[in-house]
């Protein structure tokens, strides 16, 4: 039906800094691959706004039981953890945790990181998110870790790949509730 995508932060939220860069740089251009390739195979898309915040997003959006709905982030911690983790909500389905496995499985195995598995949201360190309260097929994916370089050298080097493989598990999820 459609597919909601968004970074995890705008344009003055920087988010977590590390390797020289800051999140919602690398999020918003991530995001913009994704969306690109999405609507280039036919996929009706929305994505946030580089400009509101997430409540402002979440507001706007309409997202139904035919929807899947992804943002991207990246982790940050001492500048040697690394990996990529999917978060799904404390009332996540089972569309939910497949869609959140096969996210975080392809992104650990593409960009050669560590695979930190699916999470309930309670383990975040907010603890609950107002994304996973949206209709649909929810995940929200920590990319890799931002302040280890290596990592954010693997995601540069894989980029494109990752974002192939992403926009297919989208659409095959996409499709799943058509």
């Amino acid at each position: 039906m459609a597919a909601f995508v968004s970074a995890g932060h705008h344009l003055r939220d920087s988010g977590a800094l590390g390797s020289g860069t800051q999140e919602n740089l690398v999020v918003i251009k991530f995001r913009d691959l994704v969306v690109s390739k999405l609507k280039a195979r036919g996929v009706k898309v929305f994505e946030d706004n580089d400009n509101e915040t997430l409540a402002q997003y979440l507001q706007r959006i309409k997202t139904g039981e035919g929807s899947v709905v992804l943002e991207f982030h990246c982790d940050a911690f001492n500048g040697k953890a690394s990996g990529t983790t999917a978060l799904v909500g404390v009332d996540a389905d089972k569309n939910d945790k497949d869609f959140a496995k096969e996210l975080v499985d392809t992104t650990a195995n593409i960009l050669g990181i560590p695979n930190r598995g699916v999470q309930s949201e309670t383990k975040s360190h907010r603890g609950r998110l107002a994304l996973m309260r949206e209709k649909g097929i929810v995940c929200l994916l920590e990319l890799f870790f931002i302040d280890n370089p290596a990592d954010y050298a693997k995601f540069n080097h894989n980029e494109v790949k990752l974002a192939d493989a992403i926009v297919a598990i989208i659409e095959k999820y996409d499709n799943l509730i058509k």
